[in-house]
C-alpha cells in the first residue's frame, strides 16, 4: 500500500543566498586594479531572503512475511 501525504506549506531560509536576499559576486579579478564585488538581489526569493517550501512525502507500507 502507498500512501502519499502532503505537508503544510513552511517558511523557510532561502539555499541561494543563505537568507541575506542578495547575491554577491566577483567579478574576473584583474592584476592591475582591485574591482569591487556586484551585488545583486536573489531571484529565488525575490530579495526577502525567505520562501515558501510545499513537501510531499510518499510512504510504502508492505506486510511483514518470515520465508
Amino acid at each position: 500500500m502507498i500512501t502519499n501525504r502532503y505537508l503544510h506549506p513552511t517558511v523557510e531560509i532561502c539555499r541561494s543566498c543563505e537568507g541575506t536576499g542578495e547575491l554577491i559576486k566577483f567579478p574576473v579579478w584583474d592584476y592591475l586594479c582591485q574591482t569591487d564585488a556586484i551585488k545583486e538581489i536573489c531571484k529565488t526569493c525575490e530579495g526577502s531572503g525567505r520562501v515558501i517550501v510545499s513537501k510531499k512525502i510518499e510512504v510504502t507500507v508492505e506486510p511483514f512475511r518470515i520465508k
